[in-house]
């Protein structure tokens, strides 16, 4: 899982800052933002399946302590909070973006779409969404108070309406806009693997630790 999560990462960020070379045709990021958002969907059914069975009064669970989980975690909000933070700086400041090989950022940051109600960037929000996700992730891992204990399940579930909200956002990329954002494609797959990470301390805080 830990590989898989690396080159989740990694491969949007990849085709964003690859060089385009000589007489190559600039991609539109279509079957890319479909694959992104097949997996979205695959996601969320997991989530919602082991949530279905963490219902049963029967149902135990002993979650993973692996050290990498935790040091995955904090990259991953870390590199969601950057990507936010560098499509707030476009959206506010009315610069165009750097978009690489892959899709036309731009035509995404000034569309309709870009800015929540017409007045909130979508950046901005994603900005918000991913420090509360940190603030209630650090609670849970290191407070001890009774907040504490609630926390995994608050920045769980603030991921899962993270992910909800990307899957609308990249359904309206190919299909709407007709224009792909790879930095919002990005966001799209760090929400997404921070959502399953999120989801074995959030399901532990819930159910009982299998003896």
């Amino acid at each position: 899982m830990k590989k898989l999560a690396l080159v989740l990462v990694a491969l949007p960020l990849q085709l964003a800052f690859a060089p385009v070379a000589a007489g190559q045709t600039q991609s539109n990021g279509f079957a890319l933002a479909i694959a992104i958002l097949v997996g979205m969907v695959v996601a969320l059914i997991f989530v919602v399946a082991l949530w279905a069975r963490a219902w049963r009064s029967d149902f135990s669970f002993a979650p993973s302590s692996a050290a990498w989980m935790d040091a995955v975690m904090l990259v991953l909000i870390v590199v969601g909070l950057a990507v936010a933070g560098y499509l707030t700086y476009v959206e506010t400041q009315s610069v165009a973006a750097v978009c690489g090989p892959v899709g036309d950022c731009n035509s995404v940051q000034t569309s309709s779409y870009a800015k929540l109600f017409g007045i909130l960037p979508v950046g901005l929000l994603g900005m918000i969404g991913y420090v509360a996700i940190l603030i209630a992730w650090l609670w849970g891992r290191f407070g001890s108070d009774r907040l504490a204990d609630y926390a995994p399940i608050a920045a769980h579930g603030m991921t899962v309406f993270g992910v909800l909200f990307s899957l609308y956002l990249t359904f309206l990329e190919p299909f709407v806009i007709k224009a792909v954002c790879i930095w919002c494609l990005t966001s799209a797959v760090v929400m997404t693997l921070v959502m399953l990470l999120s989801l074995p301390p959030a399901v532990a805080s819930f159910v009982p630790e299998a003896e």
